[in-house]
């Protein structure tokens, strides 16, 4: 988590930067360059890293075997997007992006480089050298970017720092890693691992779907405007399954893959997750639900009024999107991720047939609905699976949430009667005072509420923390 706040930091100022020294056109290049690139990323490892995080016995043969694959994908990746790049620059109306596309087709083959050695730190739990490195990168590119663009070197600025950033982090991580690969390649453990990294790369794909088919839709039936005001209110719905809920995976499952026999310490483990993880993510769908005119105005300004309805809609698709968490992490460490795949292909199938009409017919608070009710589905096709897997009761899921879910009521009643009490104001001081009076009771009463239901809670945070 420190590491992504120094890295937001760091692209911050980069971005500030580089907006005075390149224009839009050089932007948009890069961008429309990233939508190939993204696109074929998704088959840059095939799930063997995850694998490997995954795998108790024979690691150092599967590492080995692993190597002798992924660079094999990588270099296929970049003779694939090569040959496709004048096509793709056809799809897009913009023949300048095929040398763009061309030239950042060669991180596919310097980023499987370091794609094992990565996921042996992550195996190992080594989160002090992966946030090392992954600040140092941050930094290579900030830096070499805007060295190009103060040379008037363009887009080719933004390209030439990618590679270079690519290039550092597969240096690092080889140094950080200390593991060299030997020629050794085994084909049950190849066979083995493909057949558990297939559901993870399959899911990526459900999950690339799953996060821009609602965008693809509500653009091609609502038009650019009604999708900008959708993407603000999605990405802040979202913001504790982005910023929360991926740290959270990257770290239990590599802890959950060492405790995958011990079903008691399994399932103790799953539970305290999903305790903190109700605890961080109840009241913020709250607050935005309730308080989700102010937040708009606050943070993005009365050209955004709009998103307030999709807002306090999709504020419940955050909550259903975070809670769950650590049901992945679990199933793919306990060796079945083909559960996760069919649950995330539930939710995009009814993406899928639902979000159109909804659409039509009730605009974005209707595709906000349809993201909801998915969401909610999928939860529910989690459940049995996962109280099957360590054996356990709804009660136990409800008391793990238990401290979240009560303080937020509480602070949300505490919400609605501050609301009523206060002078109605939607502008100036009066506007600022009111929202500091609401924010400082709502974090008094949760916290004093979650203090009041578990004790012991704040302490065990201290030393989560320190």
């Amino acid at each position: 988590m420190g590491s992504s706040f120094i890295q937001r930091g760091i692209q911050t100022i980069t971005t500030v930067v580089l907006a005075r020294l390149l224009g839009p056109v050089d932007f948009g290049l890069f961008a429309l360059a990233f939508v190939a690139i993204d696109a074929l990323g998704l088959f840059k490892s095939m799930g063997f890293d995850s694998a490997l995080i995954q795998r108790k016995d024979n690691v150092e043969k599967a590492a080995n075997t692993a190597f002798f694959i992924i660079p094999l994908l990588g270099i296929m990746l970049y003779f694939i997007l090569t040959l496709s790049a004048p096509w793709i620059g056809r799809f897009l109306n913009n023949t300048q992006v095929v040398r763009v596309i061309r030239a950042l087709g060669i991180i596919f083959i310097i980023s499987c480089f370091s794609k094992v050695p990565a996921a042996l730190l992550e195996k190992k739990m080594q989160f002090r050298k992966a946030s090392i490195i992954e600040i140092s990168t941050a930094l290579v590119y900030g830096l070499s970017a805007i060295a190009f663009a103060f040379l008037k070197f363009g887009v080719w600025s933004l390209v030439i720092a990618y590679i270079l950033k690519t290039v550092n982090q597969a240096i690092l991580t080889f140094i950080y890693a200390k593991w060299r690969p030997k020629f050794e390649f085994d084909r049950r453990i190849a066979l083995e691992m493909f057949h558990f990294g297939k559901f993870l790369f399959l899911g990526g794909v459900v999950w690339f779907l799953k996060m821009n088919l609602d965008n693809l839709l509500v653009g091609k039936l609502l038009g650019v405007s009604a999708l900008g005001i959708y993407a603000i209110a999605f990405n802040l719905a979202n913001f504790p399954a982005d910023y929360f809920g991926g740290k959270v995976y990257r770290v239990i499952f590599p802890a959950f893959s060492r405790i995958q026999d011990d079903q008691y310490d399994l399932k103790q483990a799953f539970l305290k997750t999903t305790k903190f993880v109700g605890i961080f993510t109840f009241p913020f769908c709250a607050i935005l639900f309730l308080m989700g005119d102010e937040v708009i105005r606050l943070i993005y300004g009365l050209k955004w009024l709009e998103a307030i309805g999709v807002l306090k809609v999709l504020a419940f698709a955050g909550l259903l999107n975070t809670l769950p968490v650590a049901m992945g992490p679990l199933f793919n460490a306990a060796g079945h991720p083909k559960a996760g795949f069919w649950c995330g292909v539930i939710q995009v199938a009814l993406f899928f047939l639902f979000i159109a009409p909804a659409a039509k017919v009730f605009g974005l608070v209707g595709v906000g609905l349809v993201v909801v009710i998915s969401s909610f589905v999928a939860v529910i096709a989690y459940l049995p699976f996962t109280m099957k897997l360590v054996s356990l009761k709804i009660t136990d899921i409800y008391l793990s949430l238990k401290p979240g879910l009560l303080s937020s009521f509480l602070m949300a009643i505490g919400i609605i009667l501050l609301k009523y009490i206060l002078p109605k104001c939607d502008i100036g001081i009066q506007f600022y005072y009111n929202l500091g009076i609401l924010a400082f009771f709502s974090i008094i009463i949760y916290n004093f509420t979650l203090f009041k239901i578990e004790r012991n809670l704040f302490k065990e945070i201290k030393e989560m923390v320190f």
